[in-house]
């Protein structure tokens, strides 16, 4: 019925460059999930910074602080290919030129040519020269440092630094051989306040094949592959391993480029045929939005496969050596966002990385909720924190801690070598630097100091994941362990109040209000969580009486938190309306902010928590979501403005939940507009600094689109799910798409002028399909090449087979037209304009034109690092 050009629809989203990228992280990036780069120019010279997912200068026991000068990762090496003169100009036929359907990219000026890929299967970065000037001079392929061979970093406790933590020594050394260079990267750290050392390496190794070479050994900082002038093809390997030693791979030194592009590609375009979305609009809009879903799916493919996710802001694609601006912790909200897409993209190896990091930390966040929280049971994933985990404190300092966080001692009763324990990992460095004003509150409090409800936001996702792909082995060993532990977590914090219902005492509202009491985001996390843990349990067969106490919990939680109530109209902002729900009650900080903060957190329950989807059809609980949207701040101004808020992502992924099709490109606009700058090749900065490029936009985005065009949600956490076929879709946009449903459904499907055309399922599991009646009227069902019957009612139930395929359609003699989907080729840069209903205009570009403005991206580099050193040095 559909017949996709997945070349043509993919390559809409190509980076074009018709100039040299401002600064370097506006190139282009490739990677393979492991190893990655961003590819960039200075006139003579193509530039690579090789970085990996899998190597970390330091662990959770790092004995400096957040932020401090050792909080980095993932850098291996920088690589630079000179071509001898000044030709990677405007004015000598540039163009660079990334190929996303291929995940290649190339660089083109008058009489060279330069293309290049991260192998999809071997960590080695493969570069041709096509050199036909007619002078051709030396290829220099330089390997290069940007320290000294040996930097040692004396840790002291911040922000006095008079007493010394530890030591951490980054350093490195060279090897070369008859035609290749080995750079050698190791760092080590002592502590004096931990009985634990750390270790960490990486090497990357460079090789030049198809013409004689030499090497110059230059600095102490830098080795040179010199390969002879002539004209004709150069092909050039850069590897990677996160160890001391590396071996180029005897097939990748043995295959000619095209041999090993095509092994290269196979996989790129497997993926790239799992799912699609092919949008119009009459102002291109949809287009636009489309090609950054693609790029979505591309920068997560280039930096998620491998043994950890990508940090979410950076990725593969650092330019700065050492420069992090946020440092190499993890945050659930960012690195969430990047991963919301995949479910519906049927892109879950690319979650994999993201879940099996957290549940490698489990058993240390079991151990962090008994030390920190005093709970006897459960798991405490804090909202942001090392790659390894929580910090695992000995008794005395775990004891001083947990009085910290429940309001049993202040700051100033931390030990010097609790303080020093407590230096790096963010919840902890946080809580204890906390400056107590002596008016706010008694009580030490922090952003994400007493947030617990990151763990619920893992699990749910986990569950997504499991009912995509229907793998029960996965959720014993990963979604359920996940979800159990943080239910019990939050089973063992509750306290039962003296109207013999379940409350919360002296937890954040994510990071708007501080130590409230009953906080809607926990309610609601407790509401998401459980049900799915219990039916978890019951398919598993396991832990009967958990789930008996799982669900008396249930049966007795305290409920939301509403205006009209005097404790949450005591907490300053916390109230939008007396009949919707409202943030929480008040506890012991009131902050008394001059406007509202930068979340919108009364939509939780919607999203990502699912307490009230589209299915629920409960008036009440109907009347309160669509009245809170209509009233939550921040939204209304990034709608009003496009402005830039801080923390954006729940709202707009929760007015396409409650159906709100018609102000999707309004707030896909908008919110694109909010993420500034938009760098030429689809990241943005965002928050932090230039080498903090990011997807946290693009995830926003893309997931706000595919939930306008499909959903598949229950009425309440663990009941069955139904499908929605464009339930949040505007009726000028025309869209034809496949995604995946959660209960293993291959959905395709086409709306044209806000009529849904036809419906194909293909069921993977042979589960029982529910899906909403698209046409309000009987409608008929055909298995491919089987059988046709009528079905009738609003939401459709019928029996399928693994593997088997069937279509809906509105007349039983409607005869399905095919299509074939092959846009014309993308020729150069895209950009998108919208006006909003206030008359603000806003828009985005992808790639550079010939005259591209300048963004100013030098400076920003330099004022953020100025200010980072005055704040953190």
């Amino acid at each position: 019925m559909v017949d996709i050009d997945y070349r043509t629809l993919v390559s809409q989203a190509d980076l074009i460059y018709e100039s040299p990228a401002e600064w370097s992280v506006e190139g282009t990036p490739v990677g393979n999930g492991r190893m990655g780069t961003m590819v960039w120019t200075t006139p003579s010279a193509v530039h690579f910074q090789i970085n990996r997912c899998d190597l970390f200068a330091i662990d959770r026991y790092h004995a400096g602080h957040q932020y401090g000068a050792c909080d980095y990762a993932g850098a291996c090496a920088q690589v630079t290919l000179d071509v001898g003169e000044d030709v990677f100009h405007t004015g000598n036929g540039f163009r660079q030129h990334l190929s996303v359907y291929d995940a290649e990219v190339t660089v083109a000026a008058a009489d060279i040519y330069v293309r290049g890929f991260v192998h999809s299967a071997d960590d080695v970065m493969v570069l041709q020269v096509d050199d036909q000037r007619p002078d051709p001079q030396p290829l220099r392929l330089t390997v290069s440092m940007w320290r000294p061979p040996q930097v040692e970093t004396v840790l002291t406790l911040w922000p006095d630094k008079t007493l010394k933590t530890g030591t951490h020594v980054a350093r490195y050394t060279f090897e070369e051989g008859a035609h290749s260079i080995v750079l050698h990267q190791a760092f080590d750290e002592i502590r004096e306040f931990t009985d634990s050392s750390y270790h960490s390496a990486s090497a990357v190794a460079a090789t030049v094949t198809d013409r004689p070479v030499t090497i110059d050994t230059g600095d102490d900082r830098s080795r040179t592959l010199v390969a002879s002038a002539m004209n004709g093809k150069a092909t050039f390997h850069i590897a990677s391993a996160a160890s001391e030693t590396i071996e180029l791979p005897d097939a990748i030194a043995d295959s000619s480029y095209d041999a090993l592009r095509r092994v290269h590609a196979e996989w790129w375009h497997d993926f790239w045929a799992r799912t699609f979305i092919h949008l119009s609009s009459a102002d291109g809009v949809a287009e636009f939005m489309a090609h950054l879903r693609t790029l979505h799916l591309y920068y997560l493919a280039s930096s998620s496969r491998g043994a950890f996710p990508p940090n979410g802001i950076g990725l593969l694609f650092q330019t700065g050596g050492d420069v992090h601006h946020a440092g190499a912790q993890f945050w659930v909200w960012i690195q969430e966002m990047a991963i919301y897409p995949a479910f519906a993209a049927d892109a879950m190896d690319l979650v994999e990385p993201y879940f099996n990091m957290h549940i490698r930390q489990l058993p240390d966040c079991i151990e962090a909720a008994r030390q920190r929280w005093g709970v006897d049971g459960g798991a405490f994933f804090s909202e942001t924190t090392a790659f390894d985990g929580p910090v695992v404190l000995p008794r005395e300092s775990a004891q001083e801690v947990q009085d910290l966080l429940l309001g049993k001692a202040a700051v100033d009763s931390l030990s010097p070598e609790t303080r020093a324990r407590c230096a790096y990992e963010s919840q902890l460095f946080y809580m204890s630097n906390h400056k107590d004003d002596g008016e706010t509150s008694s009580r030490a409090f922090a952003p994400i100091g007493h947030v617990v409800s990151s763990a619920s936001e893992i699990a749910v996702a986990a569950w997504w994941c499991y009912r995509c792909t229907g793998d029960t082995a996965w959720l014993a060993e990963t979604a359920y362990p996940l979800l159990r532990e943080t239910t019990e977590f939050y089973r063992h914090f509750v306290v039962k109040g003296n109207d013999v219902r379940y409350h919360l005492h002296g937890t954040n509202v994510h990071e708007q209000f501080y130590l409230v009491k009953d906080s809607l985001v926990d309610l609601a996390a407790i509401r998401g969580t459980a049900p799915l843990a219990i039916r978890a349990a019951e398919i598993l067969g396991v832990d009967t009486k958990l789930r008996d106490q799982w669900r008396e919990l249930l049966d007795n939680l305290a409920p939301h938190p509403m205006g009209h109530e005097p404790a949450s109209q005591a907490l300053t902002l916390g109230v939008l309306a007396d009949d919707v729900w409202a943030a929480g009650h008040l506890g012991d900080v009131d902050l008394r902010p001059a406007g509202h903060g930068s979340e919108d957190v009364w939509l939780f329950p919607v999203f990502p928590f699912e307490n009230w989807t589209l299915e629920t059809r409960d008036p009440a609980e109907d009347r309160i979501v669509q009245r809170l949207i209509d009233l939550v701040p921040n939204h209304k101004f990034v709608m009003e403005t496009g402005g830039w808020r801080p923390s954006l992502i729940r709202t707009p992924i929760s007015c396409a939940r409650a159906g709100r099709g018609e102000e999707l490109p309004a707030i896909l606009a908008s919110h694109l507009a909010a993420y500034t700058p938009l760098l030429a090749n689809g990241l943005s900065l965002f928050e932090t600094g230039v080498q903090s490029m990011g997807i946290e936009h693009s995830g926003l985005l893309a997931t706000v689109m595919q939930e306008g065009l499909l959903q598949s949600v229950s009425p309440r956490p663990g009941e069955p799910e139904i499908i929605s076929v464009c339930p949040a879709w505007p009726k000028a946009w025309r869209a034809n798409f496949r995604l995946l449903a959660r209960g293993g459904f291959l959905v395709t499907a086409a709306v044209r002028d806000g009529e849904v055309e036809f419906v194909e399922l293909e069921s993977r599991l042979g589960e029982a399909c529910r899906i909403r009646n698209p046409w309000q009227q009987p409608c008929f069902l055909t298995e491919v090449d089987g059988a046709t019957r009528e079905l009738d009612g609003n939401v459709l139930r019928f029996a399928t087979c693994p593997g088997q395929s069937y279509r809906l359609q509105p007349q039983r003699d409607h005869e399905p037209v095919d299509r074939r989907i092959a846009p014309v080729k993308v020729a150069g840069p895209v950009s998108m304009s919208f006006t909003l209903s206030s008359g603000v205009t806003v828009g985005g570009s992808i790639g550079r034109r010939r005259d591209e403005p300048d963004k100013g991206l030098q400076a920003r580099e330099e004022q953020k690092a100025a200010h980072e050193y005055g704040r953190w040095g």
